[in-house]
């Protein structure tokens, strides 16, 4: 790869949203929206409070000293500690890798020695957090002897090589570290990814050059070939990296988001400290209950919290604030209704019945839809990027191709009940045979097939079972009909002289 073309990929990358914004993205997607809108907040509060807050964030309390100056303590505590965060992006994040391996995938590889120590559910939701948060990521895979693994790369550290004619096409993608001696941070240590290609790069850069230089680590040990200043791995076969992107190729956390969390952030901190005021209110009192202490502050006598006053003096009261928190509580709900709507989620996603009662399996998937409908779009951006990394390790690590399948099971199931009642209206009309009937409901283990032939053999028995699946049809009641089903299920099967596996 030119030189040049680096130079080029890497000024413009840096000015793009998606590498300004990663960091803030990562610790937005970690919770700690605290300290990325704490200097949001600090403004807010000094705006409130009249700029009782200083440069380093701490607020200073004031006092009046001896009636001729206003003095304020010495240290104060720090405003950081006060902020009230908000985790409304990250469990966003997290829902969506969390439906999307809420039912395991499915491979038809299962004792694959390339994947047999691979737990892929727990890389499908690792890979979906990134997405998510980062708006894209590269999936960069390593072979060593006969061992296979792959790892995230996120935008922060790699960019693409964009075709000189069509921007829309990959000629390459540069995975690359800042080097920590060199404090002006213009050093590139770069791994170059093309296809059939992987080099080991270094070099030094300014705004409008670049020169090459020694790439600082022996490589030849991992089994590369010197190749000029840098390293070429002489092995290197089909594109060694995978990018996922997510839907749209942007982040979740577009700046309309940020704003409303931010907003959020510094309203609940403001009504926290409003709370505050109203546990511990401010006492009016009259002038003849002032004394002047020993140090020269004013001070209130006080005698087992009680005030005594002449009775001449005006009343002693409380001092009433309006913190208006029912007026944000509204405003705060229309917030985070608008980025329920831009995300796709709602309450019942987080768990939150809002109607009291628990939806069945065709309830939940139609208030979920728009929800199941994001999920799903963004697994199988990430299910084919993990199989096509896993296929380039085989076909590195083996010289040949294999059928590789990972499928996604339904992210709802239906409740025993739905499936009962579709059952039974699908054979009463002709439009489901017992074949399918019977592996839908799941009910004979995992013999099915076997089980099924002999059930297809003796027309009388198909008989006898579809009434029992009419009667089932009649329990409303989930907890009822499974109970029902654990009751007669081996006695159905023992009635057609089968027998029933266990799971």
């Amino acid at each position: 790869m030119e030189k040049e073309r680096i130079l080029k990929a890497y000024n413009d990358y840096i000015q793009t949203d998606i590498h300004k914004n990663c960091e803030k993205y990562r610790k937005l997607s970690d919770g700690k929206s605290a300290d990325v809108f704490f200097a949001d907040v600090r403004a807010r509060v000094n705006l409130e409070y009249m700029g009782i807050v200083d440069n380093k964030g701490y607020i200073k309390s004031y006092y009046i000293d001896n009636f001729k100056s206003l003095k304020t303590n010495s240290t104060g505590y720090s405003l950081k500690d006060l902020v009230v965060g908000n985790g409304l992006l990250q469990a966003t994040t997290r829902l969506y890798a969390e439906y999307a391996t809420s039912k395991k995938l499915v491979t038809n590889q299962k004792d694959f020695d390339l994947i047999k120590d691979f737990d892929l559910d727990d890389l499908l939701g690792k890979t979906m957090v990134i997405q998510s948060w980062a708006g894209k990521l590269l999936l960069k895979g390593v072979t060593q002897l006969d061992r296979f693994s792959f790892y995230p790369v996120t935008p922060k550290d790699y960019f693409p090589i964009r075709n000189e004619y069509n921007p829309k096409l990959i000629d390459g993608y540069v995975i690359y570290n800042l080097s920590q001696e060199d404090k002006s941070k213009k050093t590139l240590i770069c791994e170059i990814y093309e296809l059939d290609s992987i080099e080991y790069r270094a070099y030094k850069i300014t705004d409008n050059s670049i020169t090459e230089i020694n790439y600082p680590y022996d490589l030849k040990i991992n089994g590369m070939v010197e190749d000029g200043l840098g390293y070429r791995d002489r092995q290197a076969q089909g594109w060694a990296v995978v990018e996922i992107e997510n839907i749209f190729g942007k982040s979740d956390y577009n700046d309309d988001l940020v704003g409303n969390v931010r907003e959020l952030v510094i309203g609940d901190t403001l009504t926290s400290q409003a709370f505050q005021k109203v546990a511990n209110p401010l006492l009016q009192v009259p002038d003849s209950v002032i004394e002047i202490d020993k140090n020269g502050r004013s001070t209130v006598r006080l005698d087992g919290r009680v005030i005594v006053v002449n009775k001449d003096d005006k009343e002693v009261k409380q001092v009433q604030l309006e913190t208006k928190t029912q007026e944000w509580k509204l405003h705060k709900e229309d917030i985070k209704n608008d980025i329920y709507k831009q995300l796709g989620v709602n309450d019942l996603a987080f768990g939150i019945d809002l109607g009291g009662s628990i939806s069945s399996g065709e309830a939940k998937r139609r208030s979920l839809e728009r929800t199941i409908a994001t999920v799903e779009s963004k697994r199988s951006k990430c299910i084919t990027g993990i199989k096509n990394i896993i296929l380039w390790g085989y076909k590195k690590l083996k010289g040949e191709k294999i059928d590789l399948q990972i499928e996604a099971q339904d992210i709802l199931s239906l409740s025993l009940t739905e499936k009962m009642a579709i059952v039974v209206q699908g054979i009463q009309n002709n439009v489901m045979s017992l074949e399918t009937a019977i592996k839908f409901l799941g009910i004979l283990g995992k013999d099915t097939d076997k089980e099924i032939a002999l059930i297809k053999a003796n027309v009388g028995y198909q008989e006898k079972l579809i009434n029992i699946l009419n009667i089932l049809a009649g329990i409303t009641r989930e907890e009822e009909l499974q109970v029902k089903l654990d009751e007669l299920s081996k006695d159905i099967m023992k009635d057609l002289g089968l027998e029933v596996k266990g799971e």
